[in-house]
């Protein structure tokens, strides 16, 4: 899978926005991929990810909006946020390196979808968009095969 980094940007709202950008590139490739997941829910998965794209555009525009008090109340800002996507990029540079096919893997991409479900409830308290995106997944950490 190619390099994918969360979060890149010379300030924390184009930070926030790189971040969706990215998790919509990144959620693209692992549902094409269609080995993370369990089979019997590909066709359901599938089609839900296309009904879910305008939501990506939706939370941008709002995380463009937000007041920028608003954005920090939510931890969207500065150190909060450092800390916030480091966590994910650590979690993603884990998965992109070992991925699922070592015993246990699936833990990985598990670990990175939580932590980014995290982020997106933060972003979604704060621009009151964006749940969306976080219940599909959810529902894919529990739709991830397990390789024990």
């Amino acid at each position: 899978m190619e390099k994918f980094v969360f979060g890149a940007g010379e300030d924390d709202r184009k930070r926030l926005l790189n971040f969706v950008d990215t998790l919509q590139q990144f959620l693209e490739k692992v549902i094409d991929n269609g080995e993370y997941f369990q089979p019997k829910f590909r066709d359901d998965y599938k089609k839900a990810w296309m009904e879910l794209n305008p939501n990506f555009s939706a939370l941008k525009d709002a995380l463009q909006r937000a007041e920028t008090h608003t954005l920090l109340a939510q931890g969207l800002l500065g150190t909060q946020l450092n800390l916030k996507l480091a966590v994910v990029n650590h979690f993603l540079g884990e998965f992109l390196l070992y991925g699922i096919e070592i015993i246990g893997g699936h833990k990985l991409l598990e670990k990175l979808l939580r932590v980014v479900s995290k982020l997106l409830a933060n972003m979604a308290t704060a621009v009151s968009t964006g749940l969306a995106i976080q219940s599909f997944i959810d529902f894919l950490v529990s739709m991830i095969k397990d390789d024990s």
